[in-house]
Formats: structure tokens, C-alpha cells, sequence
């Protein structure tokens, strides 16, 4: 990995031998000029003019022993004294800057860490860690790392940079003081090991500080959701009890990657999801590992459209893996069995595709960047020979590349790089946290029976609230949200682009300036419109009469739109429940995964009818949505 050029200031080192080399080139300038100009030439030696110049280098040199008095020269030439306060400068720097240099680093870690405040805790050096490191120190930023391996390769590289070391064990209380964890403005825990990550954060629960901090918990087996669901030790109910101040964000690194992928590939954006006579959008994922793992989660999760038709999901991989055992609900409801939202099949070899130019999309996800490339172009070139048959090329290709190597081609698209992905915006300051509670607020207003307060205000009145809330399934605040609640919050958001396909495509800036519309319109023709009391109509109105004018569909045929969206959106919802292992039952029980919604759209239209109007509420919700993302 080469390091970040942003963070171009010179080396502390370089600098302080720079300043003690400009001193000793002084004193040696003033000290030759004086004593040249005060020693005359002894008359008993033949080479007088040569023993005249020896004196005066044996005396300038004599200057940094710091044994000649004042007293003796110091009527002899101004230049003489000058050189003798450089020299000692120069002793006493030097003396300095190698104590300094040599225990600098011991220096920070134990004194100035103390008074450090707004900084940012890194728990684990390692190859993914740098990266976030890396992006933080070009922002300026102060950051310490905690890391336990005192053999870690990277800690010269670091201890090059102004970053602050500490050596220890991270679960440890009095390790996390000494980073000075109760000021810091974030923490991130990327070690590497869950259980590692997850004992820093236990840590902090359990410990009487009570700090205000926002922890950032790397999970590397997505397994490790379980623990932070209900009645778990590190559910967010738990957690708040213990430690209010803690805002907890679980990540998964090959779960970001994919989501990363997915909003950028344009998801069936190359064909008509629209229309019932279309065929299904069809992809091909290449590499079973991890990343491909996420990314075959992430389809599951979005790949639902206007049209109803499944998504047709080629997984090629010649070795066994454990997704339907980890998401085992998952094969209960693809291939015509259960709700039926996918269609899922396992391809050997290269040699059984029939024919690859059929599918809309194509990943290759083997972590191997020289794999993935070879792959990713051994089959571009299948299916442009094959589509050269034909004008329609519609397929999209995408490989895996995490260290983003500079390689570009029209229609072949790199995906993944880590520098991107474990960024200060990515990871950090996410606009998609900041509009997922303001979403959230909505909703928190409504419960409240408030809409005309500031968010500052709205803010203590939820906190007022949830005080007062002994059920924590009744909180309001957006931090003690539960962290499935947040996930399906984001997935919801995340689904936007596909569900805009039907209604003609993303939404340009601007549109939600309800100045554009010139006559107010009734929305009556909405289904289930006027049952939300809680619903903006007049940026509903704005994105309607868009819409109307862009798609030139009619009251009747948008009326028709709205119930294709609703039902796919009960389809998402579906699909989210069900990669998380929720099963049907005969009521909503959150700890043993069960819920009476979870049924096809034709019997939740008879057996929930007051259910129904939630998924239409959701699709209304998308215009709000939207225009709280003009305003991040």
C-alpha cells in the first residue's frame, strides 16, 4: 500500500536534524570569521599562515565543548560570543532532540494522549485499519492507535507519522483511559477478531465512566448479529441501561462492499422492470467467498421490482459453502417454495454456461484481484461474442478490487476499493446514518403529536420521552433504536433507486420546491393517501406532478403504479425478514423471530386488511426521504 500523500509535512526527525544542522553551520561560520580576525600568525613556525587557520578551526571546535568562559574572549570580536551562544544552542538541541527521538513516542502514549480531546481511538493496526488511518491524518485529525502486537510490522511506519501509539491490550480499562477514550469524539474496533471488538466494547459498557461516545465495531462473521439482537448482552435495550451515552454502529466490511456495489451498478436499470411481459433481471455472481457472500445478500435484499418477475441468481463456484445453512430461511422461500422471492441456482463450471450474454449483470467476486480480473475479462469476452450478434448489449460487468488498481474500461467496472470503502465519509460521518434519523424523526414526531418544533427541540422532547419509557420497544430516539430496526431502516432507503424505476428514474434536485407547482392538485386519486395525517403532501404533490409530466402517465395509471410499488415494497419487506431467519407466525415475536405480516400480497390483503395501507405509507415515504437527502 503506498502511502497517503496528503499528509505531506515532513517527518519529525528530518525536521529537528535540519535546525541542528543550521545551528552547527552558524556557529562554525561566526566562529572562523572571529577567530580569523584575532589571531595573528606565531613567528616561530615556517608555515605560520597554515598554523594560523589550524587555531582558528582547534578554536571554533573547542566552542561546542562548552568549556570557554566569556571572560576570556569576549572583548576580542563580537562574532566570537555569537558563535559561542549557537554552539551551546547546539549542544543543548541535540541533547534534546535525541532524548526526544528516542522516547517521543513514550512521551505521547503516557503524558500528552491525557490531554488530548476530539480525537479519533483506532483499536487494531493492521492492512484494513490503515486505510480509515491513513484518510483521518490527511483530515488532520488526531488519532490514536491501540494495538497489542509490539511485532507488528506497521508500527515504524506509523510511528513516522504524528500518531499516537499505545501498546496493550484494548479490553483492558486502563489501556482505554490512557487513549484517553472518555474525550475521544469516535472509536473504531477493527482488529480483526470479533472477539476481540467485542470485548473493547463490553469494556466500555461495563465501565462506571458512562462515556459519550460513538463506537464503531468491525464484525467479521455476520453470525455476530445474533448477539446484538433482543434479550443478547450487547442489544441496544442492554447497552443503554448500562451506558447511555454510547452510540453503537456495527459494520461488516464485506457487507459495505456489497452495498457499495449494488447502489452504484444500476440494478436493473438496464432492462424492463416495469412491465409483466419482461423477462426477470438476471445475475451472475463468480466467487463464493465472503464478498460474494454479501453481495448475493444484498440482492436478496433489493432485488425486487414493479413487475413481480424473480430475480434469477447464478451462483458460479465449484466449492461447497454453508449460505443456506447460515441463512437457512432463505432456501425455504426460493425456487417456487414458500413466499418464492428468488430463483437460486449453483452453476460448476464456466463450461455449463449456456450462455452468459443473458444475464443483465455480472460479478466477479473472488477475492483474489488477479482471479477476479481474469475472470471478469475471460467472460466479457463470451458475451461480446455472442452480443455481437445482436445491438442489444445490456449486460454490465463488475470485478472485485480492493486496492483499486488503475484500470479502466468502458462497460468492465471495478468495485470494492477499501480506500473508498473504510473512509472518514464512508464509515464515519455517513450521510446515510444522518438521513436514516432524520427519517426516523419523522415518525418520532408523529408518535409525539408535534410537527411544528425544531430538531433541537424535538431532540429533548425525545429524550424527555424515553426517560420517562420504561418498554424499551416504546423509545423514540434514533441512538436507542434497536440494531435490526436501523438495518431495515437502511435497507428501506437502499431500495429507493429500484422502486424509482417504475416511476421513471432517480429524482433530479430541485424537484421538491413546491414553488414548481404552479395549481395545487388533488391527491385523493393516491390509495390510502388521506389515512396518514402524518405524511408531507405538499412534497408528495410536488413529486407526483413530476412524475406526472415526466412519465406522462395519468391519475389512473400512477393509481395502478402505486399498488405494483406497494406490493413490491411488502416484497422487500418479505426479504428482509427472511435473509434474517424470521419465519412466519401466529404473532410478532422479535426474540423468537416470528411474524404474522409475512405472508404473499394476496393473503395479507385478506388476513391483515389494515396492514396493507403501511406499504402504500412507505412509498409515500420515499418523496420525504428524498427531500431530507437534498437537504444532507
Amino acid at each position: 500500500m503506498k502511502p497517503n500523500k496528503a499528509n505531506s509535512s515532513a517527518p519529525l526527525n528530518i525536521t529537528g536534524i535540519v535546525i541542528l544542522a543550521c545551528f552547527v553551520v552558524v556557529t562554525f561560520v561566526l566562529g572562523v570569521y572571529g577567530f580569523s580576525s584575532v589571531y595573528v600568525a606565531k613567528a616561530n613556525i615556517s608555515h605560520s599562515e597554515l598554523t594560523r587557520w589550524f587555531d582558528v578551526c582547534y578554536s571554533t571546535i573547542k566552542l561546542f565543548s562548552l568549556i570557554s568562559s566569556p571572560a576570556e574572549e569576549a572583548l576580542k570580536h563580537w562574532a566570537i560570543s555569537a558563535a559561542r551562544l549557537t554552539a551551546a544552542c547546539s549542544v543543548f538541541f541535540s541533547i534534546a532532540f535525541a532524548t526526544f527521538f528516542t522516547a517521543g513516542s513514550w512521551f505521547k502514549a503516557n503524558f500528552l494522549v491525557k490531554y488530548y480531546k476530539g480525537h479519533y481511538v483506532i483499536y487494531g493496526l493492521n492492512d484494513e485499519s490503515t486505510f480509515l488511518i491513513d484518510d483521518l491524518l490527511s483530515k488532520k485529525e488526531k488519532v490514536v492507535i491501540v494495538e497489542k502486537d509490539h511485532s507488528n510490522s506497521l508500527l515504524i511506519q506509523y510511528k513516522k507519522k504524528k500518531v499516537t501509539l499505545i501498546m496493550g491490550d484494548a479490553s483492558e480499562i486502563a489501556i482505554q483511559l490512557k487513549a484517553s477514550i472518555l474525550k475521544a469524539k469516535a472509536m473504531v474496533a477493527i482488529t480483526g477478531c470479533d472477539l476481540t471488538n467485542l470485548a473493547i466494547l463490553k469494556t466500555l459498557v461495563e465501565s462506571p465512566y458512562k462515556p459519550e461516545l460513538h463506537c464503531h465495531i468491525s464484525i467479521d462473521n455476520v453470525m455476530s448479529y445474533k448477539l446484538f439482537e433482543p434479550s443478547a448482552f450487547y442489544s441496544i435495550e442492554n447497552i443503554k441501561k448500562q451506558s447511555t451515552g454510547l452510540l453503537i454502529n456495527i459494520f461488516n466490511l464485506s457487507e459495505k462492499i456489497a452495498i457499495d456495489l449494488v447502489q452504484s451498478m444500476n440494478l436493473g436499470g438496464n432492462t424492463d422492470t416495469s412491465s409483466s411481459s419482461s423477462e426477470p433481471v438476471s445475475v451472475l455472481i463468480s466467487g463464493f467467498d465472503e464478498v460474494g457472500e454479501s453481495v448475493l445478500r444484498e440482492l436478496l435484499l433489493l432485488a425486487h421490482f414493479c413487475n413481480h418477475k424473480k430475480i434469477e441468481i447464478s451462483i458460479l463456484s465449484s466449492e461447497d459453502n454453508d449460505f443456506f445453512i447460515t441463512h437457512h430461511q432463505v432456501l425455504e422461500h426460493c425456487n417456487g417454495k414458500g413466499l418464492d422471492l428468488w430463483d437460486i441456482n449453483f452453476i460448476g463450471t464456466e463450461q455449463k454456461l449456456q450462455n452468459p450474454s443473458n444475464f443483465n449483470h455480472i460479478i466477479v467476486c473472488n477475492e483474489d484481484e488477479n482471479i477476479a480480473l481474469k475472470s471478469i475479462l475471460r467472460l466479457y469476452d463470451m458475451c461480446t461474442l455472442e452480443q455481437s450478434k445482436t445491438t442489444d448489449n445490456t449486460t454490465t460487468f463488475h470485478y472485485y478490487n480492493a486496492l483499486n488498481h488503475d484500470i479502466e474500461h468502458q462497460q468492465i467496472k471495478s468495485f470494492g476499493a477499501l480506500k473508498h470503502i473504510l473512509s472518514f465519509e464512508q464509515l464515519l460521518d455517513s450521510k446515510s446514518e444522518l438521513l436514516a434519523q432524520r427519517s426516523h424523526n419523522i415518525y418520532a414526531r408523529a408518535e409525539l403529536g408535534v410537527c411544528d418544533l425544531t430538531a433541537e427541540k424535538l431532540s429533548e422532547r425525545i429524550e424527555i420521552h424515553d426517560k420517562k419509557t420504561i418498554d424499551s420497544a416504546k423509545w423514540l430516539h434514533w441512538v436507542n433504536q434497536p440494531l435490526f430496526k436501523r438495518r431495515s431502516n437502511f435497507t428501506e432507503k437502499r431500495h429507493f433507486p429500484m422502486k424509482l424505476l417504475a416511476l421513471g428514474g432517480p429524482i433530479p434536485s430541485g424537484v421538491f420546491e413546491c414553488s414548481t407547482v404552479e395549481e395545487s392538485e388533488s391527491l385523493d386519486f393516491l390509495p390510502y393517501l388521506n389515512e396518514f395525517s402524518d405524511l408531507n403532501t405538499e412534497i408528495i404533490e410536488c413529486w407526483v406532478t413530476f412524475i406526472k409530466e415526466r412519465t406522462g402517465l395519468t391519475n389512473q395509471q400512477l393509481t395502478q403504479r402505486m399498488h405494483e410499488l406497494a406490493r413490491t415494497e411488502h416484497d422487500r419487506w418479505n426479504a428482509f425478514h427472511i435473509v434474517n431467519n424470521w419465519r412466519y407466525g401466529e404473532s410478532k415475536d422479535e426474540a423468537m423471530k416470528t411474524h404474522d405480516c409475512l405472508l404473499n400480497w394476496t393473503d395479507l390483503e385478506e388476513k391483515k386488511p389494515d396492514t396493507i395501507k403501511y406499504d402504500y405509507k412507505n412509498i409515500y415515504h420515499i418523496a420525504e426521504s428524498l427531500a431530507l437527502m437534498e437537504q444532507v
